[in-house]
C-alpha cells in the first residue's frame, strides 16, 4: 500500500511540521511526502498528486487550504474511486461530521493530534490491525461514527524531525515546538479548546535545536503559543541558543506580562538580528480584553515592549485584531494609535476569524456576528462595527504593510506623520488617496509606491516638500540603489 502525505502551504517558504511528524511515524512503510502551495494552479497540483498513484492520500488541512483540498479530494476520487482520502488538522477536527456529510470523497477525518492516531489508522487500512482508532470520524452502515479528540499525552512519543529537516534544508522557514498547549483561554483561539501544558523533554529540545543551528537554518520559528509560560525553561532555551548559534534567527510568541527584569536584562545582551518577539496586544480596550478572556494590561505591555526595544537589537512584532467585542470603529482607532506609537518593528492589523470550536464562534448571536461562509470565516460585521468600517480598516491595513512594515521609508515617513494628528488619520488619508486614484485596483510595484507617497504629499499641499523629497530619494536609493524609472514624480526637479 502506497501512502502520500501532502498539503497546500500559504507560501513556498513555509513548511508543514505536522506532516513531518506523521512521516516519521510510518517511515518504515511505502510513504512519501509532497508539499504544494495555494498559489499553484489546482489542476497542476491534482496532476502531481494523481501521478503518484497512491492508495491512501492524507491531507493536512488548515484555514487557508480547506476549500482547495476538498476540491482536490472530489476530483481525485473521480479519477480513482478506490483511493482512500484522509483529512486531519485543526480545520476539520471540530467539524468532522459536517465534512463527511458534505464531501462523499472524504473517507476518514483524524480528530485532534495525529502522531498516534494516524499510524494506527494506516495499520487498520493495510490490515496490520483489526481495530479502528477511536480518534477517527468515518462513515459506517449506521451513519457516521464521530471520533473523540485525541492528544499525545506523552510528548516523548512525538517523533524527532530535526535531522530530516537539516539533511534536506532548502532555505525555507523551519518550525519547531517545545511545548503543546497554552496557559491562556482566549475565546477566539483554537489553542484554548485544549486545556493543559505538555512540554517536550529539554534534552530533546536542545538536541533538535543544535542540529538545526549547525545546518545554519535561516529562520527557526517556535510555534509554542506562549513560549515564556515557564520563565526558567524559556531562559534555559534562550541561553542555549545564544551560546550555540551560528547564523540563525529565532522567532518566539511571548506574553509581555511574563517578562521580568532578569529576562529584560538578558534580552538586552542578545546579538542584533537574532531574536524576533511577537506580542499579541489584540486591543487596548479593557472591556474588549475582558470579553475575550484575556488577562492583559496595556500599561504593562507598553513598559515591557519599550524596554525590549530600548537597545534596538530585538525585532518586535505587535498584533491587533479588528472585529472583537465592544470595539467599534472609533475605539479601534485608539487601539491602533496606542500600539503604533510604541513604534514596533512590525504592526500586524489582523481581522477576527470565527473558527469552528472556539468560544467566540459559539457566542456569534450574542455579538451579532456576520462572517464569510467560506474560509477563513472572517468577520463581515458585528453589533459594534459595520462592513463599511471593516472595509476602511482593510485599506488602512494595506497602507500600513506598504509604508510601515516594509521598513522602506525610515527617513521620509516621519515627514508625513507629523502632518497628522494621529497615525491612524495618516494611514486612513493615504488609503483614501490610493482608492480614489485606483491604486487598489491594479498591481503596484514596490518602487511605484514611492511615487504614490510623493504625489500624496504634493496633493495635500504639505510644506517642506524639498526636504521630504530628499529623504524619500534617500529611502529609494537604500532599497533600489541607482535604479531610477522615468516618470517618477519623486525624481522631478
Amino acid at each position: 500500500m502506497k501512502i502520500l502525505l501532502t498539503t497546500l502551504n500559504t507560501k513556498y517558504v513555509h513548511t508543514n511540521i505536522a506532516l513531518k511528524y506523521l512521516y516519521e511515524t510510518i517511515k518504515d512503510k511505502n510513504v512519501m511526502l509532497k508539499e504544494f502551495t495555494i498559489n499553484e494552479p489546482i489542476g497542476k497540483v491534482l496532476r502531481e498528486i494523481v501521478k503518484e498513484n497512491a492508495d491512501v492520500i492524507a491531507f493536512s488541512v488548515y484555514l487557508w487550504n480547506v476549500e482547495e483540498i476538498l476540491k482536490l479530494s472530489e476530483n481525485i476520487k473521480k479519477i480513482n474511486k478506490n483511493v482512500k482520502i484522509i483529512l486531519g488538522g485543526p480545520e476539520v477536527t471540530y467539524q468532522s461530521e459536517k465534512i463527511l456529510k458534505e464531501n462523499p470523497s472524504v473517507d476518514y477525518v483524524i480528530i485532534g493530534e495525529g502522531e498516534e492516531t494516524f499510524p494506527a489508522l494506516i495499520n487498520y487500512l493495510d490490515g496490520s490491525s483489526e481495530e479502528m482508532p477511536s480518534h477517527v470520524s468515518y462513515r459506517s452502515d449506521n451513519g457516521f461514527n464521530i471520533g473523540e479528540i485525541g492528544l499525545v499525552c506523552d510528548t516523548n512519543k512525538i517523533p524527532r524531525i530535526a535531522e530530516s529537516i537539516a539533511s534536506n534544508y532548502d532555505g525555507r522557514i523551519v518550525y519547531i515546538e517545545t511545548v503543546r498547549g497554552c496557559p491562556y483561554n482566549c475565546s477566539y483561539c483554537l489553542s484554548s479548546t485544549i486545556k493543559g501544558i505538555r512540554p517536550f523533554d529539554m534534552e530533546r529540545v536542545k538536541t533538535e535545536l543544535l542540529i538545526l543551528i549547525k545546518a545554519e537554518v535561516r529562520l527557526i520559528k517556535f510555534v509554542d503559543r506562549t513560549f515564556n509560560y515557564d520563565k526558567k525553561r524559556a531562559m534555559e532555551i534562550w541561553k542555549f541558543l545564544i551560546e550555540n548559534n551560528i547564523s540563525s534567527e529565532f522567532h518566539f510568541e511571548i506574553s509581555a506580562h511574563l517578562i521580568d527584569d532578569e529576562m529584560l536584562e538578558f534580552l538586552a545582551t542578545v546579538p542584533e538580528n537574532t531574536f524576533r518577539l511577537e506580542i499579541g496586544v489584540q486591543s487596548t480596550n479593557p472591556e474588549t480584553i475582558k470579553a475575550i478572556n484575556r488577562n492583559t494590561d496595556f500599561e504593562v505591555i507598553t513598559k515591557v515592549t519599550k524596554k525590549i526595544m530600548e537597545k534596538g537589537n530585538i525585532t518586535t512584532h505587535l498584533d491587533l485584531i479588528a472585529g472583537l467585542p465592544y470595539e467599534g470603529y472609533e475605539r479601534f482607532k485608539e487601539s491602533f494609535n496606542d500600539v503604533y506609537n510604541l513604534q514596533p518593528s512590525e504592526l500586524q492589523l489582523g481581522f477576527l476569524k470565527l473558527l469552528s470550536g472556539c468560544q467566540i464562534t459559539k457566542e456569534k448571536e450574542l455579538y451579532e456576528y456576520e462572517y464569510t461562509s467560506y474560509s477563513p470565516y472572517e468577520i463581515l460585521s458585528n453589533k459594534f462595527i459595520s462592513f463599511e468600517e471593516i472595509t476602511k480598516l482593510k485599506n488602512v491595513e494595506e497602507m500600513v504593510d506598504i509604508y510601515y512594515n516594509s521598513m522602506r521609508y525610515k527617513n521620509s515617513l516621519k515627514y508625513v506623520e507629523e502632518k497628522f494628528k494621529t497615525p491612524y488619520e495618516m494611514y486612513y488619508e493615504l488609503s483614501i488617496y490610493a482608492e480614489t486614484n485606483g491604486y487598489f485596483e491594479r498591481k503596484i510595484s514596490a518602487e511605484e509606491w514611492f511615487d504614490v507617497l510623493a504625489k500624496f504629499y504634493i496633493e495635500k499641499g504639505f510644506e517642506d516638500y524639498i526636504e521630504f523629497r530628499t529623504e524619500l530619494r534617500k529611502d529609494h536609493f537604500e532599497n533600489f540603489g541607482n535604479k531610477r524609472r522615468r516618470g517618477l514624480k519623486m525624481f522631478e526637479n
